[in-house]
């Protein structure tokens, strides 16, 4: 995984980050308000040796730092503890008194401290000073003494505990760091488990990745197209329409021959905009002067003479059974070389009309009059309408919704049974794509211009014109 694969899954997944980053905020405080404060309280002793000169005074010292670190565990010791108890006033046995009593030596000096830890600052301040005392008297009572009887190493306290003001534990603010840093490894752990396990295509990457295919255009999510499916060919400031323009770019460069070419435009389920895309490419291609027919071969469920608000009683079911002729059976759409042929009655054998001969000599006759025939085909998984189609185009467009509505599984299949007939598909298109911020801003930002400078053809006259046909 690239980082930004891994930044696009932190993104998509950002909501179990959010929410394990406060259960873990929760938690630490929580924690924090169970906990019974503690406070901690030090005293400092120091270690001497007697001496005459300098001379003494030096090895003193040296042997004085040598002998801090048997202190510490002496100060540590069933003995002194004990007494330290009973002088300070608390309970407890040598096991309880050593997790709260700690000794070490300063670094570099002759000086130990001891520090005790309670849940009261006075008893803290007070086991912390009956240990210093008693580590004093334990060691005069068990060093060696000169030839004068002055003990060779002397220990005195030279600081007093104090109580403390403030508790050492709890710390809200390190428990809530400490929550925040948990959280969020729990949180990507979960967005990186979920993407593993997750098959629901969600991105134009996973699409590039599992069809192995040229993306030819991201179709951005509309709010607007469950109800206003078509595009305005002539607003360059939408992204929806930029994108399909680029679509249409790539059809053409494809066309290497310069002859027709006759398109199925298809998906692996229902539901993913491949009928929308077949309208709004052919509308595209129209637009910028070619002689296009588009074609309703989603018997099943025809959907193309409502979006464009044509007579869907008559068209291809009908011409394939004879009933009329095709060039009666044709509508013009709008003032460009769009022209439709509706799905017709829906009929009780859509698959046998797909695939008849009748079907293969209808798109031979549209070839010769036509630059571009986009046939919208059912979806390849649920019927093998498709892949026969796909046999008697140049190519096939595969449309896939990247919302998480398919799944890798269902694109990947639907592929490998194109590819099993032998269909040539030219490229795929990403529907449903998420606009990132940037991009949205730039396409958003339209400039004003003078009302008699305004395009005539709005959306509303558009869809008004399209009523009326």
């Amino acid at each position: 995984m690239t980082l930004a694969q891994f930044f696009a899954v932190v993104r998509r997944r950002r909501w179990w980050i959010v929410l394990t980053v406060g259960i873990g905020i929760g938690s630490g405080v929580v924690v924090s308000a169970l906990q019974v404060p503690q406070f901690r309280a030090e005293s400092s002793v120091f270690v001497s040796v007697g001496g005459a000169t300098v001379t003494d005074l030096t090895q003193g010292g040296t042997f004085s730092e040598a002998r801090v670190a048997s202190y510490v565990q002496l100060a540590q010791s069933p003995r002194v503890l004990s007494a330290a108890a009973h002088r300070a006033g608390v309970r407890g046995d040598v096991a309880v008194l050593r997790s709260k009593v700690q000794a070490e030596a300063v670094s570099d000096t002759v000086i130990l401290s001891i520090s005790a830890t309670d849940t009261d600052q006075a008893k803290a301040a007070s086991l912390a000073n009956a240990v210093a005392h008693e580590l004093v008297e334990a060691v005069a009572g068990i060093e060696r003494t000169d030839d004068h009887g002055r003990p060779l190493v002397e220990l005195s306290v030279f600081q007093q505990a104090q109580e403390p003001s403030r508790p050492i534990s709890p710390r809200p603010a390190v428990n809530a760091v400490l929550g925040v840093i948990g959280g969020l490894g729990s949180g990507i752990a979960i967005a990186l488990v979920l993407e593993t396990v997750d098959t629901k295509l969600r991105s134009v990457e996973a699409l590039r990745q599992i069809g192995k295919r040229s993306v030819l255009a991201e179709i951005p999510v509309d709010p607007q197209a469950a109800t206003s499916p078509l595009i305005d060919v002539d607003n360059r400031y939408s992204e929806r329409a930029e994108q399909f323009r680029q679509l249409r770019t790539h059809l053409t460069f494809t066309n290497v021959d310069g002859g027709s070419q006759a398109i199925v435009v298809t998906s692996a389920l229902p539901g993913e905009g491949k009928s929308s895309t077949a309208v709004n490419l052919s509308l595209m291609l129209a637009q910028s002067g070619h002689r296009v027919v588009l074609v309703d071969a989603d018997l099943r469920r025809p959907s193309t003479g409502d979006y464009l608000g044509l007579e869907s009683g008559v068209g291809l079911s009908t011409v394939l059974t004879h009933q009329v002729e095709l060039a009666d059976a044709l509508q013009r759409h709008g003032a460009d070389e769009l022209h439709v042929l509706a799905s017709g009655r829906v009929p009780p054998n859509p698959s046998e009309l797909l695939e008849s001969r009748t079907m293969e000599v209808l798109i031979a006759d549209l070839h010769q009059h036509f630059d571009y025939v986009i046939i919208d085909a059912p979806p390849v998984l649920p019927v093998t309408d498709p892949t026969v189609l796909a046999t008697r185009v140049n190519g096939v467009l595969f449309v896939a919704s990247v919302d998480g509505r398919v799944t890798s599984h269902a694109v990947q299949s639907a592929l490998g049974r194109l590819d099993a007939v032998g269909a040539r598909v030219v490229g795929t298109v990403a529907n449903r794509v998420r606009l990132g911020r940037k991009t949205a801003q730039y396409y958003g930002y339209q400039p004003t211009a003078p009302r008699s400078e305004r395009p005539r053809r709005s959306r509303k006259a558009v869809r008004a014109r399209m009523a009326e046909q």
